[in-house]
């Protein structure tokens, strides 16, 4: 029967009518749930991160979260919302709710900042189960697709404030849910534990970070890889998007952007949110490698070196440049702390008629340098910036040749300081003092003195030669003959007699004394 002809015989809409409509709407209804639960998510991996912002928006500081079967439950003590959301909720969920009141329940769950609860029991094969307990007394939600939802009080005022989330899907990936939930929760306040670990914080490949409340809310670090700048965009402390920025120096920003957007704000609200803040950003991570190149001493190479291609690519970019450029950045060949600024360097180079020597770190040798103050120190990557940023042409360093003649001035050094050294033996007649003879030095005089008691040897310091002397024979102690005539005597002291004689006249010496002369 239509509708029209039934209104005509009854003169208005009958209950058969009435339910039609309300059958339509309650289609309608859970269409839109259903949308509004997929659509907001890029997947059911994506909940469990969810349901902890939930958590850290009530005002949760710590969160705990374990790892089940297809599921995870997450628990916190604290803040927790009251009943009234959990009856919006199964008023949601309920498909025997008129549409109307069902609307009206997304509405306000929305508003209350409880969507995540809506999209955990909204989702297909997905069963949850929400414990509150508070001086209020218990309450419990459990839903499961297919079946109605179900809320259950206690009046028991016992409790301490604590939250309990149960929530399993068929089509979960659980590995890929815990790897988005360390990801998503690394830059909150408080503290998220996932199977009884906590999450990483902060940049992965961090060096430096700040916080800073301009332009917005935000944490801003440098990190050790990375070519482009990269904002992480957060709402309630937990990241919901990101998105990168080309043509920059790189750095990493946690943006909070809860304050601005709208509750279910998509990744394009949140990145058209924070384009008009994207220059501040910039501006403030250049303002921070400035502000850390007073550490640079306590950096180790690949820091330093990563810190400083950056400083000369916001240079290239003109950002902050006139500070940049008086930085002392780069390192010359002569060694030492004393670091040349872009301004520096480009002076020298006016000198040098734009022409300098620079070497890779790894080559540095400054002892054969022709100019090493003049030599600067970098890699591939900085010296390609400097060569953007100043007019200048780099070669390889100049470094002293080593000719024969070279060779010839080396020897003659070293010749004249051993010369010298053996006059002053040969000149000096200063006696080595009875204690501080050695034991074979002892021997050898003993000796040398029992072979011609008519003759009295002295044992004197230096290198040169034996010689003879109104008061006897005077023997250097360091002469090779000397040390060759103790080490026998000390061994055999027949021996004082052909040292006796060798010594006296250097021309009769044993063939054994002969082979240690040579020896040394």
């Amino acid at each position: 029967m239509s509708r029209e002809s039934c209104h005509g015989r009854t003169g208005g809409a009958c209950r058969g009518c009435e339910l039609t409509q309300e059958e339509l709407l309650a289609i309608d209804v859970g269409s839109e749930l259903r949308t509004l639960c997929e659509a907001q998510l890029r997947g059911t991996w994506q909940v469990p991160a969810e349901l902890v912002r939930f958590g850290l928006r009530q005002g949760a500081a710590e969160i705990e979260v374990d790892r089940r079967w297809l599921g995870f439950r997450i628990r916190w003590r604290g803040p927790v919302v009251g009943e009234s959301v959990l009856r919006d909720l199964r008023s949601a969920l309920d498909r025997r709710c008129p549409a109307s009141k069902r609307q009206q329940a997304i509405g306000a769950l929305e508003t209350a900042g409880a969507e995540a609860l809506l999209w955990a029991a909204g989702l297909r094969g997905a069963r949850l189960r929400v414990d509150f307990s508070g001086p209020q007394g218990r309450s419990r939600f459990t839903h499961r697709e297919g079946g109605r939802p179900r809320l259950s009080s206690f009046k028991d005022g016992r409790h301490r404030p604590t939250a309990e989330l149960r929530w399993t899907c068929g089509r979960l990936d659980p590995r890929k849910s815990v790897a988005w939930l360390r990801m998503a929760t690394r830059f909150v306040e408080g503290t998220v534990r996932v199977n009884r670990r906590p999450v990483p914080r902060g940049f992965s490949r961090g060096l430096y970070h700040v916080r800073l409340n301009e332009p917005l809310p935000c944490r801003i670090g440098l990190t050790r890889s990375g070519d482009h700048p990269v904002l992480w965009l957060l709402k309630d402390g937990v990241v919901s998007a990101r998105a990168g920025i080309s043509g920059y120096p790189p750095f990493e920003a946690a943006v909070e952007l809860g304050g601005l957007v709208p509750r279910g704000a998509s990744s394009a609200d949140l990145r058209r949110a924070v384009a008009p803040y994207v220059d501040q950003l910039v501006d403030r991570a250049v303002w921070m490698m400035i502000e850390v190149v007073g550490r640079m001493a306590k950096m180790d190479d690949r820091d330093r070196h990563r810190v400083t291609a950056l400083l000369l690519r916001a240079a290239r970019r003109r950002l902050r440049d006139d500070e940049v450029r008086r930085i002392p950045l780069i390192p010359t060949a002569a060694g030492g702390e004393n670091r040349l600024s872009i301004e520096e360097i480009s002076r020298m180079a006016a000198r040098h008629s734009h022409v300098l020597a620079a070497m890779d770190p790894d080559a540095v040798s400054g002892d054969d340098l022709v100019d090493p103050e003049a030599t600067l120190v970098a890699s591939s990557e900085i010296r390609g910036l400097l060569v953007e940023l100043i007019d200048v042409r780099l070669q390889a360093p100049s470094r002293r040749s080593h000719r024969f003649t070279d060779r010839i001035g080396l020897w003659s050094r070293r010749f004249t300081k051993k010369f010298a050294r053996r006059i002053r033996g040969m000149a000096g007649t200063r006696q080595v003092a009875p204690d501080a003879l050695t034991e074979s030095e002892t021997t050898l005089l003993t000796a040398l003195s029992s072979a011609d008691p008519s003759r009295k040897v002295a044992l004197c310091e230096g290198h040169g030669k034996v010689r003879t002397s109104s008061g006897g024979l005077v023997v250097p102690r360091h002469n090779p003959l000397t040390v060759a005539g103790a080490e026998c005597v000390r061994g055999d002291p027949s021996w004082a007699y052909p040292v006796l004689l060798a010594l006296d006249t250097g021309e009769t010496l044993p063939e054994v004394l002969r082979e240690l002369w040579r020896r040394l």
